[in-house]
């Protein structure tokens, strides 16, 4: 039986886990997936030009660092500190000049300076399980912008995954010296409005007589919340001009970006 943490507990184990294993494993390509975050940013968002913007859910930095590297003025928060601390050393890593500090979602305005042009979350507003909560958060996004500033969201498409219902899904294989692990993606549909992400990892050791395999499993909840929820939810805080940006596959998250309506 896998025991279902909260999102913040799922993210520290998964990444301690990780470590433990092989520091290496979070290091090897992370500046190729900034450079890729570039592109998909500017497009969406157009060129900087020393404008600032909030990162509301960072994690790692991925997106905050391919801002501050694109001229942006970047404050980048998260809820959990071990995910900061990565992105502070990648920052340093690239002398990049950002402004991190822990923050909830659901209080930005009481954590940040309320003039940001831009505000972004990717991958992180499903990990609220309560529609009361995103919409605080949502309410969050829209205070701390500037009159006619805008909100970029990106998620995973869970009208796709609820459509299908897909279960197992093969992540990755990483090498090790004694060894590998396989990373496996489960899912486990409980209702329309609310899912369980499982992380399983097969660890081969050669090192092992005998049986060589050990699995690991992490499980969270998320909030399958659907484009059209996420439009009115959208809609209630006062964003308007929403839209849909275009997708590269129905497996890939989506995007939306919206602006604050004037008044």
């Amino acid at each position: 039986m896998v025991e279902i943490l909260s999102a913040d507990a799922f993210y520290t184990h998964v990444a301690a886990y990780m470590q433990r294993l092989d520091p290496t494993w979070d290091n090897g390509d992370w500046r190729a997936h900034i450079a890729d975050e570039q592109a998909i940013l500017a497009t969406a968002l157009g060129p900087a030009n020393g404008r600032a913007i909030l990162d509301a859910s960072c994690g790692t930095g991925r997106q905050a660092l391919a801002l501050a590297a694109l001229g942006w003025q970047v404050t980048a928060v998260d809820y959990t500190p071990a995910a900061l601390q990565i992105a502070q050393e990648r920052a340093r890593q690239l002398d990049l000049h950002i402004r991190f500090q822990t923050a909830d979602m659901r209080q930005l305005s009481a954590s940040v300076p309320q003039a940001f042009d831009w505000a972004i979350s990717c991958m992180a507003l499903d990990n609220l399980l309560d529609d009361a909560e995103i919409q605080a958060a949502i309410a969050e996004l829209w205070q701390v912008l500037r009159p006619h500033g805008c909100c970029y969201i990106r998620l995973r498409d869970f009208d796709h995954l609820l459509a299908g219902k897909p279960r197992y899904e093969m992540r990755e294989e990483r090498v090790l010296p004694t060894g590998r692990v396989l990373r496996l993606e489960d899912w486990i549909y409980e209702s329309d409005t609310h899912v369980i992400c499982i992380y399983i990892f097969l660890h081969e050791d050669l090192t092992k007589p005998g049986y060589r395999w050990k699995t690991t499993a992490y499980g969270y909840r998320r909030r399958a919340l659907q484009k059209a929820d996420l439009a009115r939810m959208l809609r209630t805080a006062g964003f308007a001009d929403i839209i849909f940006l275009p997708q590269s596959s129905p497996w890939s998250p989506y995007a939306v970006v919206a602006a604050k309506a004037a008044g």
